[in-house]
């Protein structure tokens, strides 16, 4: 019960301040921003393949501040209390970002937990060594769960160049992830219309690494992206957007070395290198007119090439008025019991949820 009582206190205190600001923002000489999302989230298992529960449900509570002083130090945190039952009931408090920052001049110093996108692949990342794991059956971590790295890091950043030089340490990090004190340089520069980066980096007790990124904007309709590391064998991604009468499509194919860096939980280390296939195409909003203008749908697959497995993704959200939306997510995994998809102890998964944003 207490553990239900915290994140009840967390979305309240979080409701008094986002007011607070309404009310002494503009006076004050402070760049100030409060939020809350609460998400009542069930999941719905369909031909289970084992004796596990059918229903998972999910109340999350994600409460967010941030303060910036002028142009010379700032503050941000971002938390989840979460409530979720299955077989049991388990109630934690997560956190997601928080750190602090300081500017002076061309320099930028930050301290904290802290989420980076290195990486320019949407589904898929090759280069993105600080990045959140990616889940290509759900890419925008709908639920928002996902957590930063604890690091410090400095940005110098001068006309068209930046330099990003970062330590993070895994001390913190969950047991089991997989993750290492990293120490990882960026150099981004643009050139001839191509956003360019150079990776360079160690983990501590593993391998040095390095690598590229590069996105570049094609007319006006066209996105083209990709990726490029070597960590003991070369990791690749080729991706592109194309927008036309407001649907937006994304292609990407994605080539792995079968090492722990990358490996899927699903894949066997013997499998060798694997090569992966993801599209996706959505509107974010259906018709320019009222009543239809408030939906948006997507749909998506996932393919592991090798073995011939993949999963279909189906989602659709429509907002109520200004602060709540209810959403379905539909997964459909299909393949062999010993492929990466197929494996799946389900033949559907179905979530259906309300979410409230302040």
């Amino acid at each position: 019960m207490h553990r239900r009582l915290l994140i009840t206190v967390l979305f309240l205190a979080s409701t008094a301040l986002f007011a607070q600001d309404g009310q002494n923002g503009a006076e004050s000489r402070y760049d100030t921003r409060y939020a809350v999302n609460v998400i009542n989230d069930a999941t719905i298992y369909g031909g289970l393949q084992a004796p596990l529960p059918r229903v998972l449900n999910q109340v999350l509570v994600e409460p967010s501040f941030g303060i910036r002083e002028r142009d010379r130090w700032n503050f941000s945190s971002s938390l989840i209390g979460l409530t979720a039952t299955y077989s049991d009931t388990a109630t934690q408090l997560r956190v997601r970002e928080t750190y602090g920052g300081v500017s002076a001049g061309d320099f930028d110093f930050m301290a904290g937990r802290k989420m980076l996108l290195w990486g320019t692949g949407y589904a898929f990342t090759a280069a993105g060594a600080l990045d959140p794991p990616r889940m290509p059956t759900n890419p925008t971590d709908r639920l928002n769960i996902n957590e930063g790295r604890d690091m410090v890091k400095a940005d110098w950043v001068r006309g068209s160049q930046a330099i990003s030089a970062a330590w993070s340490t895994a001390a913190l990090a969950p047991a089991g992830s997989n993750l290492h004190d990293t120490t990882a340089v960026r150099y981004n520069v643009l050139v001839h219309g191509f956003d360019t980066a150079l990776i360079a980096g160690h983990d501590r007790g593993g391998d040095s690494f390095s690598g590229f990124t590069f996105t570049r904007v094609v007319g006006q309709a066209w996105e083209v992206h990709g990726e490029g590391m070597w960590r003991e064998q070369a990791a690749v991604l080729l991706g592109a957007k194309y927008t036309f009468a407001g649907v937006t499509c994304i292609g990407e194919l994605y080539t792995p070395p079968n090492i722990a860096t990358y490996r899927d939980p699903g894949v066997s280390p013997l499998a060798g290198r694997q090569h992966y296939a993801f599209f996706d195409a959505g509107r974010a909003r259906l018709r320019e007119r009222p009543g239809w203008k408030e939906w948006s749908v997507s749909g998506a697959i996932v393919s592991n090439l090798n073995d011939h497995s993949y999963t279909g993704v189906f989602d659709a959200s429509r907002w109520i008025g200004n602060h709540f939306s209810a959403y379905v997510h539909l997964e459909t995994p299909h393949g062999s019991k010993t492929s990466e998809y197929g494996s799946a102890p389900y033949s559907t998964a179905t979530s259906a949820g309300v979410r409230f944003q302040l």
